[in-house]
């Protein structure tokens, strides 16, 4: 994926199953995207639009990230064994723009993980990994 590539887009909704935490009821979004903006997207809900969170590929701030899932999240995800990121899946981090006095930081820990096949999708929590929920952004 080069600098200013756009994100694999859906055809149509990104289907979260479970919700999102603190959002379960919401389970309809879309990815949207500028391309003056890239590689920063935002995930909207359909139902509730003011529900807009900033995402940016995990791969722009942790080239070598790898993703851990547990066998629930394959199974509800529809995926067999351990997906590759930026092939079988999408695997995006949830931003934190700051408030202009401190950097932008990411979530790394909890990566919203989409099947590229099917569209389906989870945020998904790592326990026990090597990466931080407030990751600098550059």
């Amino acid at each position: 994926m080069s600098e200013a590539e756009p994100l694999p887009t859906p055809k149509g909704v990104l289907h979260f199953p479970e919700g999102l935490p603190g959002f379960e009821a919401l389970t309809q979004f879309v990815l949207l995207q500028d391309e003056e903006l890239l590689p920063l997207a935002f995930l909207t809900s359909l139902s509730e639009p003011k529900v807009c969170l900033p995402v940016i590929p995990v791969q722009r701030i942790c080239g070598d990230y790898q993703l851990k899932l547990a066998e629930a999240d394959r199974k509800l995800l529809s995926l067999s064994g351990e997906p590759v990121v930026g092939t079988d899946v999408l695997c995006l981090a949830v931003l934190d723009l700051g408030d202009g006095r401190k950097a932008a930081t990411a979530n790394l820990v909890a990566p919203i993980v989409v099947n590229t096949e099917t569209w389906t999708a989870k945020q998904v929590i790592q326990a026990d990994c090597p990466y931080s929920s407030a990751a600098e952004v550059y």
